[in-house]
């Protein structure tokens, strides 16, 4: 049975999966899967830190810093095919150049609603390569 949470989550694991077919094309060689695993495994256990300073940052409202951290995970992000929370990181580093730091309560809420399906659709992927090799 599917939740309502299911055809987004297989939609982010996709979006995973085109990125890092980026890096290792066809059948990746050991060295390929290796990087593959380390970017994987790199981005889940340094997200979760980088998104509760992003939400501090928010909360004390200075844009400088939110647009310094926002940009720095939206490349994160990027980087291993999160493009939902990379989006996200875009628009608020945008209106944190432009100094506003509008509606932190909500914006936070959202950053860490789609930090979090990122980081399960990553675990998902991430076990699948740990498991092919």
């Amino acid at each position: 049975m599917e939740t309502a949470g299911q055809p987004e989550h297989e939609a982010r694991m996709t979006e995973v999966r085109a990125r890092l077919s980026e890096f290792a094309e066809g059948d990746p060689s050991p060295a390929e899967r290796a990087l593959v695993l380390r970017l994987l495994r790199s981005f889940t256990a340094k997200t979760p830190g980088a998104v509760d300073l992003l939400a501090r940052l928010l909360e004390a409202g200075d844009p400088e810093p939110v647009s310094d951290r926002a940009h720095s995970l939206k490349g994160s992000a990027a980087n291993i095919g999160a493009i939902r929370l990379a989006a996200l990181c875009a628009a608020v580093e945008d209106r944190a150049r432009a100094g506003v730091v509008a509606d932190p309560g909500r914006t936070v809420e959202r950053l860490r609603a789609e930090a979090g399906g990122a980081l399960l659709a990553v675990r998902a992927v991430t076990e699948g390569y740990e498991e092919s090799i």
